[in-house]
């Protein structure tokens, strides 16, 4: 019973990190725009003091700045989620080379996810973005990875040697 319940809990949790990537992906131009826009300007107050101060040239620029790096950051952490994720409902499924599975089936759903920005209104598919999208992918299934290693191992210590 308890190997179902990981299963079903593993599947819960990659369905639900691909659904709100979904949902993200689904927002326009507009809505994803504003979405960042708080995180930015907050950044930009928070390293930039003077921020206010600035002409509005100036402000633009760093603003630009500031909104790329929020987006791909978000691009990225999502998809570490994701990869997360998937690194877990390997583990549950037994497969063979989980962490090829984890990033092969994370970098196929980036792939789908930016042809899917495509029909969106103001939003763009780019390949830099699945790049970025699957090495989140890899860097969360390789946290997971570390996570699994590690408390087998240390499960492994707490187990006395029959000799």
């Amino acid at each position: 019973m308890k190997k179902r319940t990981e299963l079903v809990l593993s599947w819960a949790l990659v369905l639900a990190v691909a659904a709100a990537i979904f949902f993200f992906s689904s927002q326009d131009g507009a809505a994803s725009t504003r979405a960042s826009d708080g995180i930015v300007y907050s950044i930009l107050r928070l390293f930039h003091p003077d921020y206010d101060g600035l002409s509005s040239a100036d402000k633009q620029a760093l603003y630009d700045s500031f909104q790329l790096i929020v987006r791909k950051a978000a691009h990225f952490t999502e998809f570490a989620a994701l990869g997360f994720s998937l690194r877990q409902l390997m583990r549950a499924l037994e497969r063979r080379f989980p962490l090829f599975w984890s990033w092969s089936i994370g970098t196929l759903y980036a792939v789908t996810d930016e042809l899917h920005q495509r029909l969106i209104s103001a939003r763009t598919a780019r390949w830099q973005d699945v790049c970025i999208d699957s090495a989140g992918v890899l860097f969360g299934a390789l946290m997971m990875a570390l996570i699994l290693f590690l408390r087998k191992r240390r499960k492994e210590k707490k187990t006395p040697d029959p000799a």
